[in-house]
């Protein structure tokens, strides 16, 4: 379906029930497909739409016939252009993220909290990732990719060296729509060898086809937090577990710390570590690198370390499927408090928005008890400022970090 420009009584109309309706104004922008009860039948099974109930639009946005998620709401009301929507919410965004340190990346868009949902935008000066999760959000690509490198250029001075599309995250298949990924402009073999510059670290990072965006951006003022904690351990010994690109443990050598073990299952990340060893110079002495499963490697060890990060990919990913990555998340934390020498520190992490803050807390506070331990809870921390939490939809807060240190017993 090709977006009308300009006049939003154009869109389709889709009939909500007042339940939906009253979440909509609310600032909820999700509307589930039992809370539609009638709509018009474009031949397109994915389209942009106006939200109405009792004859009065509720809320513009677009609609997916084969989503459980039917419609996301972009704006409350009629819009008269939506490429001029577009255009202003990205602006807006992007003030949100000034000032921006020269050369430092940011997360520009993060999806709903930043009223564009099912879209994410990753700058990593000189380049910049868009990842569209839905397939409406896919309808706005055209527009997306030919706007977005001149509005960098107008708020933050820089001129895109490369754009990649990264169309391929594991939820759009709830969405039944195709994954792709595409370079829409710069070098490929550039943008697979990118380096991303965070507070005096350099990471590698892979934007074509590495995980997620090709960075995980959202931990950036954890691993500051965590550096300033191991940098009065200078002797200290670290493990990185399920290391992905070594942000963690990077930071820890910037810091000073004496050695960091790097363990992931994909060889292709410890690639991405061995390149940032070499990009901040560091000795082959100072960096372990193990590839295989993290609980196998956690059950067959007997090393001990003064910190240890747990920062593990998402164990839930659906409400039906908690109590089992509740276990999972237990047994990871039970392993690797093992392996922590006392007084050290273990940096939990969980990525997972279907699991509260609460509840990793307490799942963490009952895998110390069956190691008979003690522990004290010495930093909690979320994403990054560039991630924030939209107060009406508690689904864009996710992230759990929780650092906690171990007691000599009593």
């Amino acid at each position: 379906m090709t977006v009308p420009a300009d006049h939003s009584a154009a869109l389709p109309a889709v009939v909500v029930s007042s339940r939906a309706a009253r979440r909509l104004a609310g600032g909820f922008m999700w509307v589930y497909s039992n809370e539609i009860e009638k709509r018009d039948e474009p031949d397109e099974p994915v389209y942009w739409c106006r939200f109405v109930h009792e004859r009065r639009t509720v809320a513009t946005g677009y609609f997916n016939r084969h989503s459980l998620i039917a419609g996301r709401a972009v704006a409350r009301g009629d819009v008269g252009d939506l490429n001029r929507l577009l255009d202003d919410r990205l602006l807006w965004a992007f003030s949100q993220r000034l000032p921006l340190e020269k050369g430092r990346s940011a997360r520009l868009v993060f999806s709903e909290a930043d009223l564009l949902p099912g879209l994410v935008v990753d700058f990593f000066p000189p380049d910049a990732v868009i990842q569209s999760n839905t397939a409406g959000m896919d309808l706005m690509l055209t527009r997306l990719t030919e706007r977005l490198p001149v509005l960098i250029e107008r708020v933050f001075q820089v001129s895109l060296r490369g754009l990649v599309l990264r169309c391929d995250s594991a939820v759009r298949r709830l969405e039944a729509v195709e994954s792709f990924r595409k370079v829409v402009c710069g070098d490929p073999a550039v943008l697979a060898r990118a380096e991303v510059y965070e507070d005096g670290v350099r990471y590698a990072a892979d934007l074509v086809a590495g995980q997620k965006t090709g960075f995980f951006l959202d931990q950036r003022v954890n691993r500051l937090n965590f550096g300033a904690l191991v940098r009065e351990m200078t002797s200290a010994r670290v493990l990185d577990l399920f290391c992905y690109s070594g942000g963690w443990g990077l930071r820890a050598l910037k810091a000073g710390v004496a050695h960091v073990a790097f363990v992931d299952e994909s060889r292709d990340a410890l690639g991405l570590v061995e390149r940032g060893l070499a990009a901040n110079g560091v000795v082959p002495e100072r960096a372990g690198l193990h590839h295989g499963d993290v609980f196998d490697f956690l059950a067959r060890r007997e090393d001990s370390y003064d910190a240890v990060v747990a920062d593990p990919p998402a164990f839930v990913k659906s409400r039906k499927n908690l109590p089992q990555a509740v276990k999972a998340y237990q047994k990871l934390n039970r392993l690797a408090w093992r392996r922590l020498k006392p007084g050290g520190v273990l940096f939990a992490c969980s990525c997972s928005h279907h699991l509260a803050e609460s509840d990793f807390l307490g799942l963490l506070a009952e895998a110390v008890a069956k190691e008979h331990g003690l522990a004290h809870v010495i930093y909690r921390g979320g994403p990054a400022e560039d991630h924030p939490v939209l107060l009406s939809m508690p689904e864009t807060s996710y992230l759990k970090c929780m650092g906690i240190r171990k007691l000599a017993a009593v």
